[in-house]
Formats: C-alpha cells, structure tokens, sequence
C-alpha cells in the first residue's frame, strides 16, 4: 500500500498495536464479516463507523460494510496482520462461545450433529485454529477435565490458557479432529496419530494430530506447521557471527558427522535446515530423510517417513546411499541401525546431518555408543557437535533496565550492579514482554588432535567426555552475552538453561 497516496488522500493510518480499538463498537459487525473483509470497527461516533482496513481504496467493500451497518463508514489503514491479531482478540472466544450455546439444548446436553462442513462443530474448530495460526501458536492442546474442556495454545515455548469450551461438545470436537485427520473416530482406548492442512488466507499450515486417552476423555495436541516464516538465517536464529564463522569449519570437509542436539521443541531442525541452505549448491546432491519433511528446499531432495509403509529412517538412509549423495540429512537418529548406518556413511565419503536427544555437547559421544554405535566410529565420523536451547527475545519496544537479582548473579556469575534488562509488556508484544525466540547454544570443534586424544584415551567414555566438555564453548557463557547484549532477562536464560 502506498502510504504517500494514502496521505494525499487524507485516509488516516494507524498504528493498532499503539492505538487498539475500542471494543465497544464490536457489535456492529460479526465475526465472519470481519474476517472475509480483513476489517475491524475502531470507533463510533453519531452516524460515523470508523474502520481499520488493509485496503481502505477498496470502496466495493466499503459499500459493503456501509449496508450491514447502516453508517457511514470512514476508512483508517493498517496492517493486514494486525487487523487480522485484534480480530481474533476480540471477537474469537465470544464468537465460539455463540456457535456452541446453538449447539447445547435447554437441559444442557449436546444436541446430535453430523460431520458437514458448515456443521457446529467444524465451525468452532475453524475458529481454533483461526486463532492459533494468528498467534503463531505451535501447538494447540485441547484437553478434558470433569465439568469443562480446556484449550492452551504453546506460543514462543510457553503454554497459555485461551478459553474453555462447553464439556458436552467434546466428543464431537475430537470427532471431527479425527475425520479430519484420516483416524479411527471409533477407537477411543489407544493412542492415535494423523495429519492435515488448513490454508488461512495467504498462509498453508500442516497440522500432526495426536491423541491419547486420559481419565475424561481423549486429549488431542496439534501441531501446526507453517509453510512460511519458518526458514531462518543463521543470525536470525540468534547465531553470533564469530561463531558462525567458527562452526562452518565443520562443513569444510567433504565427509563427517554434524549434531545439532537438545531437548523436544529446540530448534533443532530449523538450524539444520539454516546450515542445509548454505550447502545447497547445482553440483551437490543433497538428500534427506525426516518425518516429517518440516522445510522443504528447492534443490534439496526430500524423503518423508511414513511407518505405516514401513519406511524408516533406517530404511530410507539404506537406499539413499544407492541414490550418489553427497550430503544427506537424517531428521533424528533413534536407533542402533540408523546411527551404525549414518556414522558409515560419514566415514566413507559423505557429509551426514541429524539431530539426537541429549542436553549437551559432551552427551553426543557417551549417547551414540548407548544407542549400539562402537567408540571408535564414532571418533572417527564426528566433525562436530552443536548444542542449543530456545529462550524468548525481549520486547525491543517495552524492555526495561534494571539489576540481576542476588539469585541470577549468583547463578549466572553476574556482577550485582551489572545493567540487565526485564519484560514490562506493551500493545507490541501482545502485554508478553516478549516476542520471538532465537538460539542459546554452545559446540564444538572435533578436530584431528582432538581425534587423536579419543583414541589415545581408548574411547574411555568418561575420560572423552571430559575433554569435550572442556574444549566446548559455554551455552552459559552464551546466555551471558546474550543478557549483556538486551537479547533477554536473566530470569528467561535461567529457565532455559536449567529447566530446557
């Protein structure tokens, strides 16, 4: 939108995250109405509707909103996914608690409905994911209790309450998660797992569905995956240049191990995936095995798991190494199989990627021998190791000075008078004090004397692990830096560090 036209025009613009609307003007529009036009009411005044719009020179939907209100309506400009955020704010949870008092007899009970499209149901699961996908959640939990359901969205790494929906609508809700999701809507005794997608607007969102039975009744978690804004750049990822530049060198052999390790929901994958762009180059061939395929790159050929066909990462990573790779990345290696095949591949001639399940650097060598893998193929197939942990970023526009306190300058050796910074929560950052996440992390260089110390050492795993742990950089000499630097709280780098 050109914002000088806009001013020549005399149509105001305004900033909703500094001005948010005046939510006694939202009964003039309904929710579906306001979503199909990416419009909001702002405020009223005699016959006058002033109302944020992403396209306020569209007069063919100005015309529109002037019939359904009956006012004349002054266009003010915003931006589309700010418009889209107060939306949901303000109209989602009242929007579902209407569509389910249609679907709740006068007795209480849950009124009988079919699986159409335009069903109740359908209608209050649409506006869920609505919901989350506007506030970027990565996991939506919908979860039974005796008198009510309860959903919680997982936004930057943090669980948070939304809204309870009436009990009698469970059963069908999870009904129709599962037909959705291609599952047994009959088995409600065992775990189960599915897939779809849902577009919203511009965006393509895959969603993993998991259910599993608890004492009122199913539990489901969806995990959304979005198509866009999830390919980061190393710096993006909070990856200090330096340290970049350090890391590379693990890619500057041909062939060799890469582990990019840590806890469920770290960013493990989003960093490979930042590190397999700048590999990805016309004269290499690159594939990988992953479940499921989360990034897909153009040049990059991607293979996705799929258990119930009985492609594994081990058997997918067989028939890889038949396919003349010269990079291939195995999403996780779980098993005996797959790491003796992967550290085979890394030894012979090409450059293997995965990720593993441990807390640190100095964990990746004791763990890939517990999986079955030997010692000294190991040693020799490891370039490198990369720790991380996800803490969210401050509020550029709300973070406050302050001073550790004795409890976080003892832990993180900081000096007392030492300038931190603090949340406060501003219209910006939705009153979170927060707003994204990037990478603490920490690794480590495997090179030939370091090699050679492992073999001289006969693969003592206590006495490798030591010395990786030695020459390892810190993740809390990361996090240090990166409360020196206003990047997060002390107490945000603590939690991370100790609690994952």
């Amino acid at each position: 939108m050109d914002l000088n036209l806009l001013k020549k025009l005399k149509i105001a613009i305004r900033d909703l995250r500094e001005e948010p609307p005046d939510e006694t003007v939202s009964d003039f529009l309904e929710y579906e109405e306001l979503a199909k036009t990416v419009a909001l009411p702002l405020k009223s005044e005699g016959d006058r509707l002033w109302v944020a719009m992403s396209e306020p020179l569209n007069y063919g939907r100005i015309a529109d909103l002037q019939d359904l209100t009956g006012m004349f309506v002054e266009p003010v400009f915003a931006k589309e996914e700010d418009i889209l955020y107060f939306i949901d704010q303000v109209y989602s949870g009242r929007n579902i608690e209407k569509i389910s008092a249609g679907f709740i007899d006068d007795e209480g009970h849950g009124k009988s409905i079919d699986f159409a499209s335009d069903s109740v149901v359908a209608q209050i699961i649409d506006k869920l994911l609505d919901s989350a996908i506007l506030n970027r959640a990565s996991d939506v939990h919908i979860e039974p209790y005796e008198h009510s359901v309860q959903v919680r969205f997982r936004i930057d790494g943090k669980l948070e309450f939304m809204q309870n929906i009436n009990k009698n609508m469970h059963a069908n809700i999870i009904s129709r998660l599962k037909v959705m999701g291609d599952m047994n809507i009959s088995e409600r005794r065992l775990p189960q797992d599915g897939n779809a997608s849902k577009t919203f607007g511009k965006e393509n969102v895959d969603l993993r569905f998991s259910t599993i039975p608890t004492l009122y009744g199913e539990k489901m978690v969806i995990r959304l995956l979005f198509s866009k804004g999830m390919r980061l750049n190393l710096e993006e990822m909070g990856f200090f240049a330096e340290d970049v530049q350090n890391i590379n060198k693990m890619f500057e052999r041909s062939y060799g191990a890469i582990i990019v390790t840590g806890p469920t929901g770290s960013g493990k994958t989003t960093t490979l995936t930042a590190f397999l762009a700048n590999l990805n180059k016309p004269d290499v061939n690159i594939v990988t095995v992953e479940e499921p395929v989360e990034n897909p790159l153009d040049g990059v050929n991607h293979i996705a798991v799929n258990e119930k066909l009985n492609l594994t990462f081990s058997l997918a990573l067989k028939h890889i190494l038949r396919q003349d790779p010269d990079i291939i990345m195995v999403g996780e290696i779980r098993d005996a199989e797959t790491a003796q095949i992967a550290t085979q591949a890394a030894i012979t001639g090409h450059l293997v990627l995965s990720t593993l399940h441990t807390n640190d650097v100095s964990s990746v060598f004791p763990r890939l021998v517990d999986i079955g893998t030997e010692a000294f193929m190991v040693a020799a197939a490891l370039n490198g190791v990369i720790a991380q942990r996800l803490a969210r970023r401050l509020c550029p526009f709300c973070k406050q000075e302050a001073n550790p306190s004795e409890h976080e300058a003892k832990l993180l050796n900081l000096p007392k008078t030492m300038r931190v910074f603090v949340p406060k929560g501003c219209n910006q950052c939705k009153q979170q004090g927060y707003s994204g996440r990037f990478a603490i992390y920490e690794y480590i260089i495997i090179d030939e004397e370091m090699r050679r110390n492992m073999i001289l050492e006969r693969y003592d795993l206590a006495a490798v692990t030591q010395e990786i742990r030695r020459q390892a950089s810190s993740m809390m000499t990361n996090a240090v830096k990166n409360i020196e630097l206003g990047n997060t709280s002390a107490e945000e780098a603590l939690r991370v560090i100790f609690r994952g």
